[in-house]
């Protein structure tokens, strides 16, 4: 009876251990993708003012949009990734896909600050006995501000 406790206890601690390293693997990945993210804004922002600012120059009042294309090819540039449809991703060496996520859609607003605001979905295959069983879709908000001098 003993050999079936230490067994189980056994078992027991080992599911414990996979869900905290599977939880672990999964935040690196939201945590590297937010910051990667985060780099890639406060570029764009920089280039985005600078563009403003000459246009302002230039005698136009206001600037009514932005280059958001510009920023996702940048951005899965920046981050090794590939575009296939609406989705950009992520593959190891064997081509099992890390993550993938949308297409970030990316928002502006100006009012002595330059505010942009991406935003896009990260969707995470959660795998059981080497089985894909479900994607968890993580949604991520980054905002990026560059004050205009008057």
């Amino acid at each position: 009876m003993s050999h079936v406790k230490t067994a189980v206890m056994v078992l027991v601690i080992s599911m414990v251990l996979s869900l905290v390293l599977a939880y672990a693997s999964i935040m690196t990945i939201v945590q590297t993708t937010k910051s990667n993210t985060e780099r890639v804004l406060n570029s764009f922002v920089i280039e985005t003012s600078t563009y403003i600012y000459n246009s302002i120059k230039n005698g136009n009042d206001f600037t009514t949009a932005i280059n958001a294309n510009y920023f996702v090819s940048q951005f899965s540039l920046e981050n090794s990734l590939d575009f296939d449809g609406n989705f950009l991703y992520n593959k190891n060496d064997r081509g099992v896909s890390i993550f993938k996520m949308t297409n970030p859609t990316t928002r502006f607003s100006v009012d002595n600050t330059l505010n942009l605001i991406t935003t896009f979905d990260l969707l995470i295959p959660v795998q059981f006995a080497g089985k894909q069983v479900t994607e968890m879709r993580i949604p991520i908000k980054v905002t990026a501000s560059y004050i205009l001098k008057n």
